[in-house]
């Protein structure tokens, strides 16, 4: 979340937006039923990407339980190898706060205020439903790039301090008018998970979904460096609950289809999170720290991040069977998407469903 490698504004605008958006459909378009569907082209896409400048590629898909990964790139990483995810954390920080919704320990419906009385100007305007679907209308901290970069420098910023430089700002509209994404919203959110349980953010992550997952790979760094990443870090108390994870493919993977088939959320909550709003008519919806995508073959749930120089893009069939994870690193791709438009739905796909 520094100048020009910031978390993306929105889920779609990161480095790498034009290519890994156009591949991810290749390899979600190609799905069916798992059983007559010729295998995902892991190899091709991670090439491509390496081909078109990204320094080190990840391609992994995980079909009905079967495998699929593919690397590339100058610097070509291990098929575990572990990259900062960015804005896909906020799909973990929404799955904590609809399983403390479905344990009566807040409501969506209740104010901001309620949690962090006298932070937010407005914060009795604003419900934890709009910050989870970004119609809070909080100002969007990655907008501020040199405040952003001194904060980022700070070993003494608090996610408490982001979300008050936020505040200290006007709404962008008023709360439940409008659709902006916004990191500010789920750093708000961090905060209420931890008034809500009594607990740190990360406590919470690790307990009610790293642990009972496996997700061995997976964490909240609490160092701006770390061993296995190349790259030049990151104040993790800047993008925290919003961006700030660190994960593999695997890891993703077993997350987005373990919380897809219901076995992290109830039947109520899944469906409350599967709630969109439109912001893209007939293509894609923001559901609560999900969106979806509507393609030929069927409607996936993912979510994209964008931070320092690693670009990430997961998604994920409905009953979470099928899941792709791109992970490319170091160098955005240039040129323009290759053409792969016979890849997205063959007809043994279409039909399948």
């Amino acid at each position: 979340m520094r100048p020009r490698r910031r978390c993306s504004d929105r889920v779609l605008r990161f480095a790498f937006q034009a290519l890994l958006g156009a591949l991810a459909l290749v390899l979600l378009g190609c799905a069916g039923d798992g059983s007559s569907a010729p295998p995902p082209p892991v190899e091709q896409v991670a090439r491509q990407l390496g081909r078109a400048g990204a320094a080190s590629v990840i391609v992994f898909v995980s079909d009905h339980g079967r495998e699929y990964v593919a690397t590339a790139g100058i610097r070509r990483p291990s098929a575990d190898q572990r990259f900062r995810v960015g804005s896909v954390t906020k799909t973990f920080t929404a799955t904590i706060v609809l399983q403390l919704a479905a344990e009566g320990r807040l409501r969506l419906s209740d104010a901001l205020e309620r949690y962090l009385p006298g932070v937010v100007p407005d914060g009795k305007r604003i419900t934890v439903r709009q910050l989870l679907n970004h119609r809070s209308g909080l100002a969007n901290v990655t907008d501020y790039t040199l405040w952003l970069e001194q904060a980022s420098g700070s070993p003494s910023t608090r996610p408490i301090d982001i979300l008050r430089f936020a505040a200290s700002h006007p709404l962008t509209f008023p709360p439940g008018s409008q659709w902006r994404y916004s990191n500010t919203n789920y750093v708000a959110l961090g905060l209420v998970i931890e008034k809500a349980t009594g607990h740190v953010y990360r406590q919470e992550l690790e307990q009610r979904i790293l642990e009972p997952l496996g997700l061995e790979s997976t964490e909240l760094p609490r160092t701006r460096l770390l061993p296995d990443l190349d790259d030049e870090g990151e104040n993790p108390n800047v993008p925290w609950a919003a961006g700030a994870m660190v994960s593999n493919a695997q890891d993703l993977a077993r997350f987005f289809s373990a919380l897809l088939s219901g076995q992290i959320l109830s039947e109520d909550s899944l469906a409350q999170m599967k709630q969109t709003v439109v912001i893209d008519p007939g293509a894609s919806g923001d559901g609560l720290g999900i969106f979806s995508t509507e393609l030929p073959c069927g409607r996936f749930w993912g979510h994209d991040g964008g931070i320092l120089d690693y670009g990430t893009i997961v998604k994920a069939s409905e009953d979470g069977n099928r899941v792709a994870v791109i992970s490319a690193h170091g160098g955005a791709p240039s040129g323009p998407p290759p053409d792969e438009t016979a890849l997205l739905c063959p007809s043994d796909a279409t039909t399948s469903r």
